[in-house]
């Protein structure tokens, strides 16, 4: 009777056992993806904690005014701001200038222009 019982029930089983299999290979795609996500989101997290990069120091700062063409006359550091004047040719420079330090992690706090000879002079205070 049990040779019987198998003979009738094989196709059952045979579906079962595909069914299981099935399941197996599911789970195992489920938490390799899972196990990905995990890394990406630790990744993340990661990321999300660092600083974006050296910083701008006053020497950089220099550099980059230079590179656009902006005379810094004087860059004077007062604890938490950096107080800048200086001279530019277009307020185009300076507005890209700007743009640009704030991209760098600056913060302008206090800014002001003013018509000097053959240029425009600026006094510019930010925060680091």
């Amino acid at each position: 009777m049990n040779r019987e019982w198998l003979q009738r029930h094989r196709l059952a089983f045979a579906w079962v056992l595909i069914a299981l299999l099935l399941a197996f290979l599911a789970l195992r795609a489920g938490v390799a993806q899972w196990r990905e996500l995990s890394q990406w989101r630790a990744l993340a997290e990661q990321a999300a904690g660092l600083k974006g990069g050296p910083g701008l120091n006053l020497e950089r700062l220099r550099q980059s005014a230079q590179a656009r063409g902006i005379e810094l006359a004087e860059v004077d550091a007062q604890g938490s701001t950096w107080k800048l004047r200086g001279q530019v040719a277009d307020g185009r420079e300076l507005e890209g200038w700007l743009q640009m330090l704030r991209a760098e992690g600056l913060q302008p706090l206090q800014w002001g222009m003013e018509r000097e000879g053959k240029g425009l002079g600026f006094d510019l205070v930010v925060q680091p």
